[in-house]
């Protein structure tokens, strides 16, 4: 079985001859609010449960606090929406199932895999050019996010943890936490993952209208 079954009713095909089919990968954001509305970050080793939909709807208020354009805000929200798919793996994990099919003199196994549905994803909402063009500025707010939740939300504790070389410790400019944001707050805590289902599908239509009206702007120009 090489296929998963979405939140809609559809069968999702990971890899097999079955992607050769028009409807092998039907991509609907109500499966991607969804899935990822029940997805735990760092494989639920937090304070609380913290999904990964509330973890890009952060993404999406840094990049509108940095003043980006409706695009890239989107972008911002849409930029773990393949995890629908393929899940959140923890990054150590990635790092770990990569060493172990290349030691093997094969390819970054995770890697692969991962992108391939992200890059179907990110081609069906019309995201790759603002990708293609943001994607530093994205990573960058990403681990600004990923900074904030391991201060508001795990054990990390500097004294006895390993630093995160992800977060550029141990180098001159370490990814600071956000000074805004807390998400240990009581309102976080008693949202449930239904209203973070919903916060992120709301989010998701504003932007994308907001794109659409600001490109038949420049068009009608």
């Amino acid at each position: 079985m090489t296929w998963i079954l979405t939140a809609s009713g559809a069968d999702y095909h990971l890899t097999g001859t079955a992607i050769l089919g028009p409807e092998a990968r039907p991509i609907l954001i109500e499966d991607i609010a969804h899935h990822l509305a029940l997805i735990n970050r760092f494989t639920g080793a937090t304070s609380r449960p913290y999904s990964v939909a509330e973890h890009s709807l952060l993404c999406c208020d840094i990049a509108q606090r940095a003043g980006a354009p409706a695009f890239v805000q989107l972008a911002a929200l849409m930029h773990d929406a393949h995890e629908a798919y393929v899940s959140d793996a923890s990054s150590p994990a990635k790092t770990a199932i990569n060493g172990y099919s290349m030691a093997g003199g094969g390819v970054p196994a995770w890697t692969v895999f991962e992108n391939e549905h992200m890059k179907a994803v990110r081609e069906h909402f019309k995201l790759r050019t603002a990708f293609a063009g943001y994607g530093g500025f994205i990573r960058e707010l990403d681990l600004q996010a990923l900074a904030t939740e391991r201060r508001d939300l795990t054990a990390y504790d500097s004294e006895r943890c390993s630093g995160w070389p992800v977060l550029g410790e141990g180098g001159p400019t370490p990814i600071r936490p956000l000074e805004w944001a807390h998400l240990n707050t009581t309102y976080r805590e008693h949202t449930t993952w239904q209203e973070w289902r919903e916060d992120f599908k709301n989010r998701f239509h504003r932007l994308q209208a907001e794109v659409k009206a600001s490109t038949a702007a420049r068009v009608a120009c």
